[in-house]
């Protein structure tokens, strides 16, 4: 008897969907016992649509889902990136097994997305052929966590770091790179704005990071590594 496997892959690429699509085929002849049903979404506003329906349906789940971490906002703006997808994936399927699929190499996405999503999975997109996709897949489906060869590097490099940096920090450093103006920072943070520029001065002393300018501020963070 077939397993069915609910998969939900979100990626704006038609190209990239095809190739993962054609991946999740040939898992169906190495593994005939997985019957693997995709479903798929462009954008942020289409993921959340599946993603509410079939929360809402007693009859239908989403057992894996491959997120891309760039995509198209919702028109509210209130989802932005995979991550936030990705938080309420889990929030709405506490089983689902996660594979976050990433163009980027800054230790502050991934410690915010292993903190936040708790994937079994992250890859990193110049890592990705269909030998590594098909085993990030089989791994996460025998409850097994699997982390591309760039991707371990960044956590060993972010583990050996001496350099400790307290969890509202980490939040306001990825906020600013992520382009956020710090203005806005208390819409996303527990902290008053005046406590949000303190902790910003505090940081460019620790780290003798000369001027205003976020960017060299956390250029400088990057560059060393941080826990």
């Amino acid at each position: 008897m077939k397993n069915p496997i609910n998969v939900l892959l979100i990626e704006d690429d038609r190209n990239t969907i095809e190739a993962y699509s054609f991946i999740l085929d040939q898992i169906k002849v190495s593994h005939p016992d997985y019957e693997m049903n995709l479903i798929t979404a462009s954008c942020c506003k289409s993921a959340a649509a599946i993603i509410e329906n079939r929360s809402t349906n007693n009859n239908t789940t989403i057992d894996i889902a491959m997120v891309d971490m760039r995509l198209p906002p919702t028109d509210d703006g209130l989802i932005n990136s995979g991550e936030d997808l990705g938080i309420i994936l889990r929030k709405k399927f506490p089983l689902i097994k996660i594979i976050i699929i990433t163009g980027y190499k800054e230790t502050l996405v991934l410690s915010s997305v292993l903190q936040s999503v708790k994937p079994c999975s992250v890859l990193l997109k110049g890592d990705i052929d269909r030998k590594i996709l098909h085993e990030a897949i089989i791994k996460v489906l025998n409850n097994k966590k699997f982390y591309s060869s760039s991707v371990l590097n960044m956590i060993h490099k972010k583990i050996s770091s001496n350099i400790n940096i307290d969890s509202h920090n980490k939040l306001i450093l990825y906020e600013l790179w992520k382009g956020s103006k710090t203005k806005d920072l208390v819409k996303k943070i527990p902290l008053s704005l005046g406590a949000i520029e303190k902790r910003k001065r505090n940081m460019r002393l620790q780290f003798n990071a000369s001027g205003k300018d976020d960017n060299e501020l956390i250029k400088i963070i990057l560059d060393k590594g941080f826990q």
